[in-house]
């Protein structure tokens, strides 16, 4: 996660908690040793995981938080999320990539999470 997504995730967070919603932020990325990341790998961590889970009426809800386009192109998903998504989903959660706290509030109004 860049610093520009960093920024944009910790105002989402700020924003759920204000919801009083169920939520965590899921740490996939970042740089790790190869042992670690072996154990972790081996221990059930995938990826393409959404940076961010909801549960809400029995429901899964994930976020993917990517950078807007500012002078540089907004982010784009990575064909390790591509697949996870199309799982999710093919599983019955429901996925929205987002760019900044007005879609998350776009994406719960349209799924029904007051």
């Amino acid at each position: 996660m860049n610093e520009h997504e960093h920024e944009i995730q910790k105002s989402i967070a700020q924003y759920l908690d204000l919801k009083g919603l169920c939520w965590w932020a899921v740490p996939n990325g970042g740089n790790r040793n190869i042992i670690t990341a072996k154990k972790l790998k081996a221990e059930g961590v995938k990826a393409g995981v959404p940076d961010i889970t909801i549960i809400h009426d029995s429901i899964y809800y994930g976020l993917e938080v990517k950078k807007p386009k500012t002078t540089t192109a907004k982010g784009t998903l990575s064909p390790a999320q591509i697949t996870m998504i199309s799982s999710i989903k093919n599983h019955g959660g429901v996925v929205g990539v987002v760019y900044c706290v007005a879609d998350v509030i776009n994406f719960l109004i349209e799924n029904g999470i007051k």
